[in-house]
C-alpha cells in the first residue's frame, strides 16, 4: 500500500510540473500581450496629449492591463529617485520581475533609455517599433506555447507514469 501511495505521488509530481511548465509559456503569452497594449497606451497618450512623465506613467499604472501595469507603478513610485537614477534605471528595474526572453529584455530594456529622453515623435517612434517587434515575439510566443504546451504536458504525465510503473 506504500509503494502504490509513493507511486502515485511521483506520478502526481511529475504531471504536475509538465502542467506548470506548460503553464509557464502561457504566462509568458499573457505578459507580451500585456506589454504590447501598454506600449500602444503609452503611444496614443504622447500622441495625443504629450503628457509629462510622471502624469503617464501614473496614468498608464491605472489603465494598463495586468501584469503590465505593475511595471508602470514601479517606474513611477521610482521617480523620487530619478536625479540619482536614470529613467531607464527604474524601468529596468521594473522589467526584472517579468518572464522575458533575453531579445525580449533587451528590446524593452533599450526602449527604457528613450523614454524621456527625447521628444514626442522620438518616443513615439521608439514606441512604436518596439510594440511592432514586441508583437511578432508575441506571435512566436503563441506558436511555442502551441508546440511546446502539450509537449510539457504529456511528457510530465508519461515520465510520471513510467517512473510509478518502476515504483511497483
Amino acid at each position: 500500500m506504500l509503494r502504490l501511495a509513493g507511486a502515485l505521488m511521483v506520478a502526481g509530481g511529475m504531471s504536475t510540473l509538465g502542467f506548470l511548465a506548460a503553464g509557464g509559456l502561457g504566462r509568458r503569452v499573457r505578459t507580451l500581450r500585456a506589454l504590447a497594449g501598454a506600449l500602444e497606451l503609452m503611444e496614443r497618450e504622447l500622441s495625443f496629449r504629450l503628457p509629462p512623465m510622471p502624469e503617464l506613467l501614473e496614468g498608464l499604472a491605472k489603465r494598463a492591463p495586468p501584469p503590465a501595469d505593475r511595471l508602470f507603478t514601479r517606474c513611477r513610485a521610482g521617480l523620487a529617485d530619478l536625479g540619482e537614477r536614470s529613467l531607464g534605471e527604474l524601468w529596468r528595474e521594473g522589467l526584472a520581475e517579468f518572464p522575458l526572453k533575453g531579445d525580449e529584455r533587451l528590446l524593452l530594456e533599450g526602449l527604457g533609455e528613450v523614454l524621456g529622453r527625447y521628444d514626442g515623435e522620438g518616443q513615439r517612434s521608439a514606441l512604436r517599433e518596439a510594440r511592432s517587434a514586441l508583437e511578432g515575439m508575441l506571435e512566436e510566443a503563441q506558436a511555442e506555447r502551441v508546440r511546446l504546451g502539450r509537449v510539457y504536458q504529456v511528457t510530465g504525465t508519461a515520465a510520471g507514469a513510467a517512473l510509478a510503473i518502476l515504483l511497483l
